[in-house]
């Protein structure tokens, strides 16, 4: 069986939220991203931490981005160049109530669809590309984008062999991206527990 890979993106701007939020404080975890790492551990046979460079208190493995410039794909780029894997799972660190269940269900996917060249999640809101599982055939493409300045992840799935899986909620992918939605995370957090 192949080796399950996940890699959590931690390296974005945060404009929205106004500081880091990978190293906002979650769940008793002194950095979300921590909090990611630990649940993803478990679940996966490795799991790294992609961002522009080491800004973690904690010891995780780090693939740091190979091209200057913020996107999804420029991250990609560097995981596929670092890990000489067939796929990994993608998921983005302020993406905190992605569950198990969800996970399974896009990694089951996959292994019923071996042709995909990625596995996304499709919610009443839309495609989720910062939840899914990319295979190392989209390297080329994902090259010749960046090479053209392009970055949306949106348009290397409408380019290539993309499997989408209908999930009937969007509770599972809401994101951290402003101060309001990181306090109403805690506080939803802090109730299941």
């Amino acid at each position: 069986m192949a080796e399950r890979t996940a890699v959590i993106l931690a390296g974005g701007r945060s404009r929205r939220m106004g500081r880091d939020k990978a190293l906002l404080p979650f769940a008793g975890y002194a950095t979300l991203a921590e909090y990611q790492y630990r649940r993803l551990q478990p679940l996966f046979d490795r799991v790294y931490l992609s961002a522009k460079e080491a800004k973690f208190s904690f010891d995780a493995p780090l693939i740091p981005d190979k091209r200057s410039g913020h996107s999804p794909l420029i991250a990609l780029e560097s995981i596929f160049e670092a890990l000489d894997l067939p796929e990994t799972f993608l998921l983005a660190v302020d993406l905190p109530f992605v569950d198990a269940p969800t996970i399974e269900r896009l990694q089951s996917a996959a292994r019923s669809h071996p042709e995909a060249q990625a596995v996304v999640p499709r919610s009443p809101h839309g495609l989720e590309p910062l939840c899914a599982l990319y295979r190392r055939s989209l390297l080329p493409e994902i090259r010749r984008m960046l090479e053209d300045d392009r970055h949306r992840l949106q348009t290397l799935l409408s380019r290539s062999d993309t499997l989408e899986i209908a999930f009937d909620r969007s509770d599972p992918f809401a994101n951290l991206n402003r101060p309001q939605e990181y306090e109403k995370a805690k506080k939803v957090l802090s109730a299941k527990c």
